[in-house]
């Protein structure tokens, strides 16, 4: 099959829930996409995807535990539904030294081999600390001071303090040791997953690994083994594994004369995607803006360096599927206030009309959207 990337972007419309809305916000979370970085990315993916979505409904699943939030092996904040943890971060376990360093090399930049040594030290540390109670960051970290070398606890000019670097919790995360239990006051509060929500590790590694790659597909396809690391955070050669599991349910597709594959299930949805009518939002952080091949979602290469800038990007507003202008928000008081930059034709009421239904999931009463530069 040939496709152009238009029909690629309308497809993942369809399977981001941004055609039709998705029946209930557990739809959107069971594809393992949502993230909550920037915090508050989370409840505005819902808010795009879920009709009628109850405001503050994601805090309130993540208090409940049917929901829980996990370090990803991108270091993000991700949003799966609680019975889905231990798949999710079982899937994400490199199973060698160099996929060990793909995840934890920054926080050991002095080390080049041997990585399974300290991820066992700060597993357990982290493990040690967590038994039985909920830590603030800050005493968290306290407590891993005590626990482990210094090689593993590097000085944060931003802190002021030594302290074991995210790379390392991750992997915690990913064995089910570490979540975030709320909030401890400004900071993040961290439990033990396993005894937060449960972890039930699947049986067979591979059957993680292969779900993963499912999901992935069924929300990025057609795609490649090397979108597919950059996606998870992953080591190519690790990528390359995990896709393997797939090998006999892909068929291959050329979008714009590149290779790509799909899950040959899936098939029948590219050939003929549904159409994605009215105006969505996408906040910095929407999973749709998480896929990597940018320049077949935003061709003008401006535009992508400002919605994929590494901190303060712009988000997106799509109409009829289309990306239409690039949009940012405060709070001021009670009201949302939005700056909105069109580079093609915009309804303005309608737009204006999503700003205030995105109001009350950032706490606001209303919204006030004027022309200008997200800057």
């Amino acid at each position: 099959m040939e496709v152009d990337g238009a029909r690629v972007l309308a497809f993942r419309l369809a399977s981001h829930g941004l055609a039709a809305p998705d029946p209930d916000p557990d739809a959107a979370l069971a594809r393992w996409s949502v993230q909550d970085s920037p915090p508050g990315a989370g409840a505005a993916a819902l808010a795009a995807r879920v009709e009628d979505l109850a405001p503050g409904w994601l805090d309130a699943a993540l208090a409940d535990r049917r929901v829980v939030a996990l370090y990803n092996a991108r270091t993000a904040t991700a949003v799966v539904p609680a019975a889905d943890a231990a798949a999710y971060g079982t899937a994400q376990l490199p199973g060698d030294d160099a996929g060990l360093k793909a995840i934890v090399g920054p926080a050991l930049r002095d080390r080049r081999t041997g990585f399974a040594e300290p991820v066992e030290l700060a597993v357990a540390a982290v493990s040690e600390a967590l038994d039985g109670r909920i830590l603030s960051r800050d005493d968290l970290h306290e407590e891993l001071r005590g626990r482990l070398p210094m090689e593993l606890l590097p000085w944060c000019p931003g802190c002021k303090s030594h302290h074991a670097k995210r790379n390392l919790l991750v992997m915690a995360s990913l064995r089910g040791r570490l979540c975030i239990a709320g909030r401890a006051g400004r900071q993040p509060a961290f439990a033990r997953t396993d005894q937060w929500v449960g972890w039930d590790a699947p049986d067979e590694v591979s059957a993680a690994r292969a779900e993963l790659v499912r999901r992935y597909l069924s929300a990025y396809g057609p795609s490649t083994p090397a979108h597919l690391a950059a996606w998870v955070g992953i080591a190519p050669a690790h990528a390359r594994s995990l896709w393997a599991s797939v090998d006999g349910e892909l068929a291959e597709v050329a979008v714009d004369g590149a290779r790509a594959w799909l899950l040959a299930a899936d098939l029948s949805r590219l050939e003929d995607p549904p159409p994605a009518p009215g105006v969505r939002l996408l906040a910095p952080g929407d999973p749709l803006l998480l896929g990597r091949d940018r320049e077949a979602f935003l061709p003008d290469p401006d535009l992508r360096a400002r919605v994929w800038r590494a901190i303060g990007g712009a988000g997106l507003v799509l109409v009829d599927g289309a990306p239409v202008a690039l949009w940012s928000a405060r709070k001021a008081g009670s009201v949302l206030r939005a700056t909105v930059e069109p580079f093609a034709p915009l309804p303005g009421d309608e737009v204006a009309a999503t700003f205030e239904r995105l109001a009350p999931h950032r706490g606001c009463a209303g919204a006030e959207m004027a022309a200008g530069s997200p800057g």
